[in-house]
């Protein structure tokens, strides 16, 4: 399974010196952005380091850039300038998160830009996102499943809209009791017999679900299934639908790609490279929309 982070539920890992993330011939460094804006949530904090060569040892207060200056902007329709938010160092993290003091919320349809200059040289990193339309569950989700079994969990929602194109959706299914009494067979399995860590999987992800994995309804409503690969924990779970802007989509599809977690008919040499979307760095600048149900998934039936 894929596994993703976001502070309201969706997870990212993001690995940078596994595979080739970046096109290089030779090491080259690299400035790394990460924020994820959520429609109608607080504006996000802004990650930024630099990346480091594999024989380097990887620590997040020496790769952390606590200097920089970054400043986030709530676009016009006709791209020009309508609000700017200041960030700051946070000195409490690691020297790489900046916040800001605005309690403003992400507006939900509406373009947004991150800008980040360095004092002493030229360098800009900048990336926009367009922040998909809101939506909501529909009427009720069973609040009890059998793992397994024929009858999936299944999730109504209004439509989100993005424009252009259709709605693309993550399923985040997050444990409230990630321990390994509670661990499902196949996640058992990672865990004791390929040693993995347990913690890799308290927050799983469904990957991109499209429209050929959902139904439309007659009332314009969509109904999603969650897949149970997703589920790695019996007891409370959190079910979290999030639909993507464009770039938390053309990152997750070519990362899948670069680590064997989605179809490719390309061999290894010709696999296409991480698409950032991120002028004069690497990283996410990303926005979603998210809604939450919890389902407490039982142990099968023994027969």
């Amino acid at each position: 399974m894929n596994k993703f982070y976001l502070p309201i539920a969706l997870v990212f890992l993001f690995v940078w010196s596994s595979c080739d993330l970046y096109p290089q011939d030779e090491y080259r460094e690299f400035y790394v952005v990460e924020s994820y804006l959520v429609a109608n949530r607080a504006l996000p904090g802004v990650r930024l380091s630099r990346t480091v060569s594999l024989e380097e040892e990887y620590s997040v207060q020496e790769s952390g850039i606590g200097n920089a200056n970054i400043e986030m902007y709530l676009l016009a329709e006709d791209g020009s300038i309508e609000r700017t938010y200041t960030y700051v160092n946070d000195p409490n993290n690691a020297n790489n998160f900046y916040r800001t003091v605005s309690q403003d919320r992400i507006l939900p349809g509406r373009n947004y830009q991150l800008q980040v200059t360095f004092p002493g040289n030229s360098d800009t990193v900048r990336a926009t996102t367009l922040v998909p339309g809101e939506f909501q569950t529909v009427g009720s989700v069973i609040d009890t499943a059998f793992y397994q079994s024929e009858e999936q969990i299944t999730v109504t929602t209004t439509q989100s809209k993005y424009p252009g194109r259709q709605t693309y959706f993550v399923f985040s299914v997050i444990s409230a009791e990630p321990v390994e009494e509670n661990l499902t067979p196949f996640y058992r399995d990672q865990v004791f017999d390929q040693d993995e860590d347990i913690e890799d999987f308290e927050i799983n992800s469904s990957g991109i679900i499209n429209e050929g994995n959902y139904d439309i309804n007659s009332d314009g409503t969509l109904s999603l299934r969650v897949p149970w690969l997703a589920v790695a924990f019996y007891g409370d779970n959190d079910i979290v639908a999030n639909t993507i802007d464009d770039n938390l989509y053309d990152f997750i599809r070519s990362q899948e790609v670069q680590t064997g977690g989605g179809p490719s008919i390309l061999p290894p040499g010709e696999i296409q490279n991480i698409i950032y979307n991120v002028e004069g760095g690497i990283g996410i600048f990303g926005s979603l929309a998210s809604d939450t149900n919890r389902v407490f998934i039982e142990r099968p039936i023994q027969n």
